[in-house]
């Protein structure tokens, strides 16, 4: 009996190691027909998945050798094996994925979003499928739809960051051109002994193939002084997740400066994070100054944190200033309110319009809450008010208050 029991464990223990020994084999044939396909030998790759899909259905070596097919162009071999994978295991969000992909790539976007449909469907948490929709959509220019597929979302699920970023985009091109206009008033403490100030602008935006375009003149009465400002924005973009902000502006009066020139770079990162580097090129009548400017911003939740500083360089030494702005977002990325807080002057700011370099090293501090609604889609309010404190003389400083407010109009 004893003996016997030996037996019977020598023979299991055999079992057991050349069991091992053909599941390692597997693995690494599959592993192997992975790597050729990704070097770009997908025929080698198709051969191995076929080798062992005679061993019997397996849904990754599958899933890997229609995308093989796919790559290659080759779209109906494709269909052929993903169906396959539906059959053999249905409701496999990989294959939806790549069906979706493989009708996308043929241009037959309406085969594409029913995919995506079922995939959402099988599992409505997965939301990378609610925005491959979107993508689908738009690329098809179906840009009604694809808006329509992100608000809805966002309405169930507000704070969405990716689904914001998007939907800010795909408007654009639903409604492609915005007129706004801006009403800014500053009241001052009785230090300044300075009337109010007074800002207006109006702009007119498009959104081209090449990104936004924006026309816009500003309008200040200061010092018992008039005059105006024009300027044009560019926003080219050269990927999905990277643009350039280009600026000119001009006026002939001695309120705002000569010349302004901007170029930024920005990208968005992974991990909801954006980040932007740049400079601001200032003439007035007698001098240049330049400032560079760099920004981190991140997404978090129904959440936005941005900080940007401001660095000049001069003779006499470096100023520095710089803000921190928060936006918590509702279920629309219009619909927000907003609280920002800066130290020193800002040369982006319609408040601090420039009249002189000197301008940029007064001390500076404030505090700004906004509010930020969309109505019927179209119709744009926002409403701001400002506190702060500036100086006036050297270690002298006085307060301010500012409201503003701004109506824009998509169309």
């Amino acid at each position: 009996m004893q003996r016997q029991f030996k037996i019977k464990i020598n023979l299991l223990m055999a079992t057991i190691v050349v069991a091992g020994l053909f599941s390692g084999l597997a693995a690494q044939t599959y592993d192997e027909a992975r790597n050729f396909a990704f070097n770009g030998e997908r025929a080698k790759a198709r051969s191995i998945c076929k080798q062992i899909l005679l061993e019997g259905f397996n849904s990754d070596v599958a899933l890997l050798m229609g995308r093989t097919y796919a790559w290659d162009g080759l779209y109906d071999s494709a269909r052929v094996v993903f169906n396959e994978v539906l059959v053999q295991k249905p409701g496999n969000m990989e294959a939806y994925d790549a069906l979706s992909d493989v009708e996308y790539w043929s241009e037959n976007y309406d085969k594409a979003v029913e995919y995506c449909d079922a995939a959402i469907q099988n599992d409505p948490k997965d939301i990378s499928f609610v925005l491959k929709k979107a993508r689908i959509l738009y690329t098809s220019e179906a840009y009604e739809k694809a808006v329509k597929v992100l608000e809805d979302y966002l309405l169930k699920k507000p704070g969405q960051e990716e689904f914001i970023r998007k939907l800010r985009d795909y408007r654009l091109d639903l409604m492609k051109n915005k007129i706004k206009i801006n009403y800014t008033v500053d009241f001052f403490d009785k230090e300044y002994n300075r009337d109010p100030w007074q800002i207006a602008a109006l702009s007119y935006s498009r959104k081209t193939k090449l990104g936004s375009v924006i026309a816009r003149a500003n309008y200040a009465n200061r010092f018992g002084n008039k005059g105006f400002q024009y300027e044009i924005d560019a926003y080219p973009k050269f990927t999905e997740n990277s643009y350039v902000y280009l600026n000119y502006g001009f006026s002939g009066n001695s309120l705002f400066p000569k010349n302004r020139y901007g170029l930024e770079w920005y990208q968005n990162l992974p991990k909801a994070f954006e980040a932007s580097l740049g400079m601001r090129l200032l003439q007035f009548s007698d001098s240049y100054v330049d400032i560079y400017t760099a920004t981190i911003g991140k997404y978090a939740g129904n959440y936005w944190f941005s900080l940007r500083s401001y660095v000049t360089p001069d003779t006499t030494g470096t100023s520095v200033s710089g803000s921190l702005h928060v936006r918590r977002y509702f279920s629309d990325p219009e619909n927000y309110v907003g609280l920002k807080m800066g130290y020193g002057v800002s040369p982006d700011e319609n408040r601090d319009i420039l009249d002189s370099a000197q301008r940029l090293d007064l001390k500076k501090g404030s505090v700004r809450l906004d509010y930020n609604h969309i109505v019927n889609r179209r119709l744009i309010l926002n409403a701001g008010v400002e506190w702060g404190s500036e100086e006036i003389r050297t270690d002298s400083m006085a307060g301010y208050y500012t409201l503003d407010a701004s109506i824009a109009w998509l169309f």
